[in-house]
């Protein structure tokens, strides 16, 4: 059988508003608004398979339209969907997002509580899966209990981590020592690290924070700086990658999906052997090939266009240790 990955985690429709202008509070603001399939697991799911990986969808939905959507979009996309658990009694998650005139997320409100029933009772009749995968991405949409359960059941898997946002992040952090790849953004590392760098920290405070996610055991820090571009530690390397040249923001149409895209090309660097600096620069060029598109996932994305965006787009290396 082909190797094949898992992602674990969160799948439903996504309601995204697009400003025109300058977004003006406590007022209606003229704008596009559309709908499209969503979730951290599902988005770095489907990232995957358009860079040519064989992706299994592990997720709950409910039993309802937008349920049944999902799931056949998934289908249609190439994703192996035996793993999506309709779980009755609940509506399919939905997230909703506003993104300014400049393509940046303003607000967003995650009604995600179907998630929070998704555990080990669903989870059991899939451990063949999870075993036989080459990796196991998990999205901090996770509950806890689910988290725990994934953990202990799969001592030697290969974990890889997107933790989703500051409020979720944390319940990732009893779980730092299984992990072999985590994927936050600064927000969500000083939460995890209970620090207050704010947001400009020195170099030496990043290496301060890095090096805590080194003590809890993380094997790879992938750890997001935004426009500054991204730190990679190991236990024997540290460094900034960012392109050389300055992003143009008339390039940024939604930054939505960049993490999504920054996920995925970190696991497909990983699947294809790529050393510390290529998956890190693969990361900053699928995260530039996300915000070009007004969807949250670029409905071009091809491991063709992901080598020209690495092409058109050289990074530059500054080493911390």
């Amino acid at each position: 059988m082909k190797p094949y990955i898992v992602v674990a985690g969160g799948a439903n429709m996504d309601l995204l508003g697009l400003a025109q202008e300058a977004l003006k509070p406590h007022t209606s603001n003229p704008g596009k608004v559309s709908s499209s399939p969503g979730g951290v697991g599902r988005n770095v799911a489907e990232n995957l398979v358009r860079l040519g990986q064989n992706c299994m969808l592990m997720a709950p939905i409910g039993n309802d339209k937008n349920g049944s959507f999902l799931k056949h979009h998934c289908q249609q996309l190439g994703i192996q969907t035996q793993c999506m658990v309709v779980l009755e009694g609940q509506p399919t998650s939905t997230y909703l997002s506003i993104v300014s005139d400049t393509g940046e997320m303003q607000i967003a409100i995650a009604d995600m509580a179907l998630i929070d029933q998704f555990g080990s009772a669903q989870l059991q009749a899939f451990l063949p899966q999870l075993n036989g995968a080459s990796i196991v991405v998990l999205d901090a949409n996770l509950s806890s209990d689910c988290l725990a359960f994934l953990v202990s059941s799969l001592p030697d898997q290969l974990f890889f981590v997107d933790t989703v946002s500051v409020h979720k992040a944390t319940r990732v952090v009893p779980f730092l020592s299984r992990i072999h790849s985590i994927k936050p953004n600064l927000l969500e590392a000083q939460a995890m690290a209970g620090t207050d760098f704010g947001p400009h920290p020195s170099n030496a405070q990043l290496m301060q924070l890095a090096t805590w996610f080194m003590e809890q055991g993380v094997k790879h820090l992938y750890l997001s700086l935004g426009a500054k571009g991204l730190l990679f530690c190991d236990v024997n390397q540290c460094f900034i990658i960012a392109p050389r040249a300055s992003v143009n923001t008339s390039d940024i149409v939604n930054s939505n999906g960049a993490g999504d895209a920054m996920m995925a090309a970190i696991v497909n660097a990983w699947m294809q052997g790529d050393d510390s600096h290529e998956r890190a620069c693969a990361a900053l060029a699928c995260a530039h090939v996300a915000m070009a598109s007004e969807a949250t996932i670029n409905p071009h994305l091809t491991p063709q266009l992901l080598l020209q965006a690495l092409k058109e787009n050289p990074c530059s290396i500054t080493p911390l240790i």
